[in-house]
């Protein structure tokens, strides 16, 4: 112990380098007095990490954002979670392989274990707790959720996306899930595991779990939502379910954070198996590893995890290569803190020349065949395609949406879109990940449902996977789903097509009997594949 709070005194007394401060500042003058803001830390090969911070904590009584001000940091708290986990099972008091139903018995036998690598991985197959509660109107932070609420709603849904370990879909249930198996196995909440196993031992000192949203936090920066014409406007995490987020924590706290994990301060068990990828079913292995995602930033091997909850931005990653560490933590939800965090990291870091990027004209006929609307019916996702000037563009399939990005044309049909390709199909296309993922894509025409066929939809529909029920009516020719214990939540349908229908961030789809007549209305969303609404009697 007296070793490691040597190696903490080293890693937080020096002063910062003024040199690459003055370079990142330009990145974040978007952030002011008057503004929200964010704080960075960076650190690069055992040198003086650079800490500075920008904008306001608190709009309300005019207090700065400080390097000590206190943020949360979303899912970056993921890793903190996987790490009491790994600690226990190096103790032989788990088994990462072991079923869940060994500690959580209130859960379901789905044929198929998950096991407590699946929930670490979100291989699980888990619906996502907070995307099954907004379809009875309550979405996240709008209702005081506990660990033991993300048990009870994940105990109620009775099938899975898809079979444990054969798929990759991020979902928080897992991490709430993985927070009680820690309780229930230490002894201990995971607020208090990990304060005295991780956040003491390694001088973590501004670092806990907002585990009680009412609790007084020093130094806590107020997060607010992005700015409208009226200004900003607070949207805090009213919230204690926590180990999937939660984490209240600094940028100098993350970087010792970092740097813990650069020493191997942990263990090797844990520290390996913190950074190992998760392999699926097929063989195939995906860039998630436990609590932390493995990938390559302009060439150069990175280690890093993003976070967003309410207000709250953050990023934390690792470049091992280059012995560079950077974290971001905001307090608006319009900062970028992934693309700010990567800025800031090019100061100190050293890329390969990448080959120059020469994208072929779009063809005339793929401007006339390419542009419409796609639909994934297994995720939920909905994009469009558009042609303007020669270039086409991918934005959400909102008629309203304002967003739009520039495809790089690769090869006939084929397209990059970020750090994915798009390759169009007859009927479709198909948009690949770095490490693999693949959504399906089928290409919709226009449909614009008669009044008769709407009005046949309205009535109520009901879950008891939800424990929610909805009432469908019509107004001014749309159809709006309204949650019927919470009326002020309603939702409008928008066709895309026929007896399909875009609806907040999904899909809305008709479930109909061999008859044809409505049986039900099926929601698909990104974290929930397929959960029923079944139609009641009026």
């Amino acid at each position: 112990m007296r070793q490691l709070a040597r190696w903490v005194a080293l890693c937080t007394v020096a002063a910062p380098l003024t040199a690459v401060a003055a370079d990142i500042d330009p990145l974040f003058k978007a952030f002011g007095a008057e503004t929200p803001g964010c704080a960075v830390g960076l650190a690069q090969d055992g040198r003086p990490p650079t800490l500075r911070a920008y904008g306001s904590a608190d709009l309300e009584h005019k207090v700065a954002n400080t390097p000590e001000t206190v943020f949360e940091a979303g899912s970056v708290s993921k890793q903190f979670t996987a790490s009491s986990v790994l600690m226990l099972a190096e103790e032989g008091k788990l088994a990462l392989t072991d079923d869940i139903r060994k500690y959580l018995p209130e859960m379901p036998d789905y044929g198929t274990p998950i096991t407590i690598n699946h929930l670490l991985s979100h291989t699980s197959g888990l619906r996502d707790w907070g995307a099954v509660s907004a379809l009875g109107g309550w979405p996240r932070t709008s209702a005081i959720h506990t660990n033991l609420d993300v048990l009870h709603i994940a105990a109620r849904q009775r099938a899975l996306n898809y079979p444990p370990g054969s798929a990759y879909s991020y979902t928080n249930t897992g991490y709430n899930l993985a927070a009680v198996i820690v309780e229930r196995v230490s002894g201990k909440s995971l607020a208090a595991f990990s304060r005295e196993r991780i956040f003491i031992p390694l001088g973590m000192n501004r670092t806990s779990w907002r585990d009680d949203f009412r609790r007084v936090v020093p130094n806590r920066a107020i997060a607010y939502d992005a700015k409208n014409a009226e200004g900003f406007s607070q949207d805090m995490p009213f919230e204690d379910a926590y180990g999937n987020g939660g984490l209240l924590t600094t940028v100098g706290d993350l970087l010792t954070w970092n740097a813990a994990l650069t020493a191997r301060k942990l263990g090797a068990f844990v520290t390996d198996h913190l950074e190992e990828q998760a392999v699926l079913t097929d063989g195939r292995k995906i860039a998630y590893a436990r609590g932390l995602v493995r990938g390559t930033f302009n060439g150069v091997p990175e280690i890093v995890h993003s976070g967003s909850t309410a207000g709250y931005r953050a990023w934390i990653g690792r470049f091992p290569s280059q012995k560079v560490s950077v974290a971001v933590l905001c307090n608006v939800a319009s900062a970028n803190a992934t693309r700010l965090a990567r800025d800031a990291a090019v100061q100190v870091l050293t890329f390969k020349a990448a080959a120059a990027v020469k994208p072929s004209a779009v063809a005339a006929d793929e401007q006339v065949q390419l542009p419409g609307t796609y639909i994934d019916e297994r995720m939920g996702a909905s994009i469009r395609i558009l042609a303007r000037e020669g270039v086409l563009k991918i934005a959400p399939a909102a008629p309203d949406s304002k967003r739009e990005t520039d495809l790089v044309r690769l090869a006939a049909r084929r397209y990059g879109d970020g750090g994915a390709e798009i390759t169009f199909t007859t009927g479709g296309a198909e948009r690949r990940t770095a490490d693999g993922e693949v959504s399906v894509y089928r290409k919709v025409e226009p449909y614009a449902p008669a009044a008769a066929e709407l009005g046949a939809l309205t009535g109520r529909y009901a879950s008891t996977e939800a424990d929610a029920t909805l009432i469908a009516t019509l107004n001014g020719g749309r159809l709006v789903l309204t949650p019927a214990n919470r009326p002020s939540a309603p939702s409008t349908l928008i066709p895309l097509a026929r007896d399909i229908y875009l609806e907040d961030d999904g899909l809305t789809t008709v479930v109909r009997g061999p008859g044809g007549q409505v049986e039900g209305l099926r929601f698909i969303r990104p974290r929930v594949y397929n959960l029923v609404f079944y139609r009641t009697q009026d």
